[in-house]
């Protein structure tokens, strides 16, 4: 790559979030390999945003972010998807879990019922949790989201006098199945939201990280304005420490959205790196930075897969994911993914239960993410899973 290469991850700072335990391969981290980061490109942004003259970074900023950002991303969105966007419809975010966290306080009264994908990202349940919300999970297939489960779950709350206010969705490169949401369903999912006043919440973090050819048209692309409020951010491609991302919205809801007691309070979220954000944008190299990520994480991608083929036991099973961080893998009839994980660790290998991912229980599974490591490294650690996946089996 250009700008960026592969570091031992050994120098993350002692109490990093994700830092490495000694000896474990931690396929459980879904986060970039932060020695592929633009860091050198970072530093030139950083120049450029503090340069002699220029202070509109350093005060508190505007409610739905720096104008020049929401321009930017307006304009990505125009250029890379099958949808005209105006800076109106983004407002900029402090990443993902910040703007679910806001959408959730914004858009539902205590007592809504939120909907959740089982499995779904784990760490969205706890946001959810946060508030005085009701939880519900709709069942998934192997081509995502069941809309036959989905129809009936509403139908259900309906007959109790219950209201089912938003549907928490990843219907691209899903985490943690990896699955992606067939153009027919996304149509169907669109219709059924719309005729029960669904409010869908679409987490598109993965969109520009496909490795197979582009990614399929988001929800928010193909609703009725209202519909759908689409979450995107730069923390798999260009940060994570930054804080920064984008929500896509009808200008209204944008509106709603920045007025928020604690956007009033102090402005946009993260603003200073907001600011970052666009001038790194702004120098245009980001196409260029995002080809060589999918170069990278497609070999990463492959590598695991193919190790996997090798070393799981009969009865395992897997799908190769068109884009995203993630494998999922289904273990063979009777296993479960918490009493593999002992034996794994025993062997230097993580990964991350089914069972976190769900509301019930339901541990037939695991992820792995391919993002963290080189190949090599992977697929050392797929063989070290097939070892401790052939003796719980043997065990049993």
């Amino acid at each position: 790559m250009s700008d960026v290469h592969p570091t031992d991850h050994e120098t993350l700072p002692a109490g990093a979030q994700n830092a490495p335990r000694a000896g474990v391969i931690e396929l459980t981290f879904g986060i970039p390999d932060f020695g592929l980061l633009p860091a050198e490109a970072l530093r030139r942004a950083c120049e450029l945003t503090l340069a002699q003259g220029r202070t509109d970074a350093l005060p508190y900023g505007a409610n739905a972010g720096p104008p020049e950002l929401r321009s930017l991303v307006a304009d990505r969105i125009s250029r890379h998807e099958d949808r005209d966007s105006i800076a109106d419809e983004v407002a900029i975010t402090g990443g993902n879990s910040q703007a679910l966290d806001q959408v959730l306080t914004r858009f539902t009264r205590s007592g809504d019922t939120v909907l959740v994908e089982l499995p779904t990202y784990m760490l969205a349940m706890g946001i959810v949790r946060d508030h005085p919300l009701a939880l519900e999970g709709v069942l998934t297939d192997a081509d995502g989201i069941d809309l036959d489960a989905l129809e009936a779950t509403l139908g259900r709350l309906q007959a109790a006098g219950k209201r089912a206010r938003l549907l928490y969705t990843m219907p691209t490169y899903h985490n943690p199945t990896g699955r992606c949401l067939s153009p027919a369903r996304r149509r169907r999912l669109v219709q059924i939201a719309t005729a029960h006043d669904l409010l869908i919440v679409e987490d598109d973090v993965y969109r520009e990280l496909g490795y197979d050819g582009p990614a399929p048209n988001s929800l928010w692309s193909i609703a009725p304005a209202g519909t759908v409020i689409r979450l995107g951010s730069f923390a798999k491609t260009i940060a994570p420490g930054l804080r920064v991302g984008w929500l896509t919205a009808t200008p209204g809801q944008i509106a709603h959205f920045a007025h928020a007691g604690v956007i009033e309070s102090g402005g946009g979220v993260s603003h200073f790196s907001a600011s970052v954000v666009a001038a790194y944008l702004g120098e245009e190299r980001y196409d260029e930075h995002l080809a060589e990520l999918r170069i990278e994480y497609r070999l990463r991608r492959d590598a695991l897969a193919a190790a996997l083929t090798e070393h799981l036991p009969p009865g395992s099973s897997f799908t190769v994911p068109g884009g995203g961080f993630f494998i999922w893998v289904t273990l063979p009839e009777g296993l479960t993914a918490t009493d593999l994980l002992p034996l794994a660790l025993q062997r230097g290998v993580s990964f991350l239960p089914a069972a976190r991912s769900m509301l019930d229980g339901g541990d037939s599974a695991l992820r792995l993410a391919f993002s963290f490591y080189p190949p090599d490294q992977l697929a050392e650690g797929a063989r070290r899973l097939g070892g401790a996946l052939t003796a719980l089996s043997t065990a049993g």
